[in-house]
């Protein structure tokens, strides 16, 4: 396992950078908040009369427009809900529209870019910075003074100094001080998919069958509902929090996971 080094993080690099992110969801609260707290020039992005505008600027965070945030900024995190398939276009038309060589985009998940949902301009750089906690712990973590881990990648370094860049944006954010692994865009995108598609297809189709077999034997749906769920939430929460216990590989990389998380030490 590769990781980013602490020691080698330079925030000067953010000094005189503009960030914006776009919307205020739980995610991009995080990536605001906690630039901001550690002195990082911050932008929200959204609609100034929506009420994810209302709640950016209780924080005391400067809203503009979507398409001002992304004409003024020198660093744009999109949060993988504005990249969805429902609003990617009008994402793609900012980054195309806006976005200028030398620039950094930054999305919190892989597949808008694996799926060519999203791509930036000639020179522009394009990172990953997927917090392994959801908004709501990453800013927990960084007001405890510890931090969630996070992936990270460069899938495009065409000014050269997209790393550096990230690098500081990541020690920034406090991922840094649980732990910054380094990847691809490709692979975290391919692991979201089996997860998707393997695990929720195969859990679902097991707990199906376990739920028709109860019902052959005269079991009340109700019954066997809580039963088979629950058992399901607590087997979960257990290798969440404590591994499956056995010598697959996993588990190793299970425990490397959660010695970086300190809500699971």
């Amino acid at each position: 396992m590769t990781t980013l080094d602490p020691d080698s993080a330079d925030l000067t690099l953010l000094q005189d950078r503009q960030v914006a992110v776009l919307g205020f969801d739980a995610v991009g609260a995080a990536h605001a908040l906690n630039l901001r707290d550690s002195g990082v020039d911050v932008w929200v992005g959204t609609d100034p009369a929506s009420r994810l505008a209302a709640r950016a600027e209780i924080e005391g965070l400067p809203v503009v427009a979507p398409e001002e945030a992304a004409a003024r900024c020198d660093i744009l995190l999109v949060p993988g809900s504005a990249s969805s398939e429902r609003d990617g276009d009008g994402v793609q038309r900012l980054v195309d529209e806006h976005c200028e060589p030398g620039d950094l985009v930054v999305v919190t998940g892989a597949d808008a870019v694996s799926a060519g949902r999203l791509t930036v301009p000639e020179g522009v750089d394009l990172a990953l910075l997927r917090a392994i906690g959801d908004g709501d712990r990453v800013r927990e973590e960084y007001l405890d003074g510890r931090g969630c881990p996070a992936l990270v990648a460069v899938e495009h370094d065409r000014s050269g100094a997209a790393w550096a860049t990230l690098t500081a944006y990541a020690a920034a954010m406090g991922a840094l001080r649980s732990g910054a692994v380094v990847t691809t865009l490709e692979h975290v995108a391919r692991a979201d998919r089996v997860a998707r598609d393997r695990i929720q297809t195969q859990m679902q189709k097991a707990l199906e069958s376990a739920y028709d077999g109860l019902a052959t034997q005269g079991v009340e749906p109700e019954v066997a509902y809580v039963a088979l769920v629950h058992e399901l939430k607590t087997r979960v929460d257990q290798v969440y929090s404590a591994g499956f216990g056995g010598t697959h590989p996993l588990e190793q990389a299970g425990r490397t996971v959660r010695e970086m998380t300190s809500w699971l030490r």
